[in-house]
């Protein structure tokens, strides 16, 4: 199968219009520069106004965007509609994951559990009595993150209503006019890789700051990793069933990494599924895939071999 992609000209989609244009950059040059040192024939790409013209000169896309109008169905949408085989989920998939809230609605009604939580829009009263019921569901502290976006941007953990609650409510509206409020579970917080619907292992991440926030993920020395962290085996095989049920529960495609928190009690509560997970020097499937024997080359091409299978 590497000799057949040998053959084929790869893009390498980065950069977008997300608010993790930054990371995607990373993530997209990382598997640029792996492809190009394997002799593959490949180029990077951004969805600017050469988008359509570029699409016309490759065989494979490898899609290294994040975030909004990458991660979430659109582009994977017009890559269909040219026939380009691309890396990771299809639309659907990808539109359902994208979206915290209704993809937790598909965690809760499948039995996979997931914090409490419900969705506050921008454009609502927020002294009104529905507004207020919301938050009568259960105590705080809340966590309060855009709907549509990752990376940890505009996300909070708020301790107490009134003006700290309304300051986290501003900045995530900033990234989307949907928010979601969970309940802050406190616990370890485990992200599992699964490939092609088989666990491939896990990460905890231990951040310096009060949770894994985009400075810890993205700032050398603010987070340690423990590869191979000490689990019992009820714990460990927790983990895996919820990222492994929670990637076929989404359909998902290619890689998925699903962060969730390990609670006290044995629990694993799922927060998110990624089905586009970051591919930087700081990144976790990397880091997973690595404490396997598999280099990030070889990451990269079972990636794409796998995109030509499946697609």
């Amino acid at each position: 199968m590497k000799d057949s992609l040998k053959k084929l000209r790869i893009g390498v989609l980065m950069g977008g219009r997300s608010a993790e244009r930054e990371i995607s950059l990373k993530t997209g040059n990382a598997v640029l520069n792996a492809f190009i040192g394997m002799g593959y024939d490949a180029f990077g790409f951004d969805t600017d106004e050469n988008f359509t013209e570029n699409l016309k000169k490759i065989d494979i896309c490898f899609i290294a965007l994040h975030g909004t109008f990458g991660e979430d169905g659109r582009v994977q949408g017009v890559l269909d509609l040219f026939g380009i085989p691309y890396t990771g989920s299809g639309v659907e998939a990808s539109a359902i994951a994208m979206d915290k809230i209704r993809s937790k609605v598909i965690f809760s009604y499948y039995g996979l559990k997931t914090p409490p939580f419900f969705l506050v829009v921008k454009d609502e009263d927020r002294e009104g009595e529905v507004f207020k019921s919301k938050f009568g569901q259960f105590n705080p502290p809340y966590f309060v993150k855009p709907n549509s976006s990752g990376s940890s941007v505009g996300c909070s953990i708020v301790n107490s209503t009134g003006e700290e609650l309304e300051q986290a409510l501003n900045n995530a509206f900033k990234y989307d006019d949907e928010i979601l409020v969970e309940k802050y579970i406190k616990g370890r917080e485990i992200q599992f890789a699964v490939v092609s619907g088989k666990p491939l292992g896990c990460v905890e991440v231990k951040p310096k700051d009060v949770f894994y926030s985009y400075a810890a993920k993205y700032t050398k020395g603010q987070t340690e990793y423990l590869l191979d962290p000490i689990l019992s085996k009820e714990e460990y095989d927790a983990c895996e069933s919820a990222a492994v049920n929670a990637h076929k529960l989404i359909g998902c495609k290619g890689v998925s990494r699903t962060d969730m928190i390990l609670g006290g009690e044995g629990n694993a509560y799922v927060l998110e599924i990624n089905t586009l997970p970051g591919l930087t020097e700081f990144s976790l499937v990397p880091m997973i895939a690595g404490n396997k024997g598999i280099s990030f080359n070889e990451l990269i091409e079972n990636i794409t071999i796998d995109a030509i299978t499946k697609k």
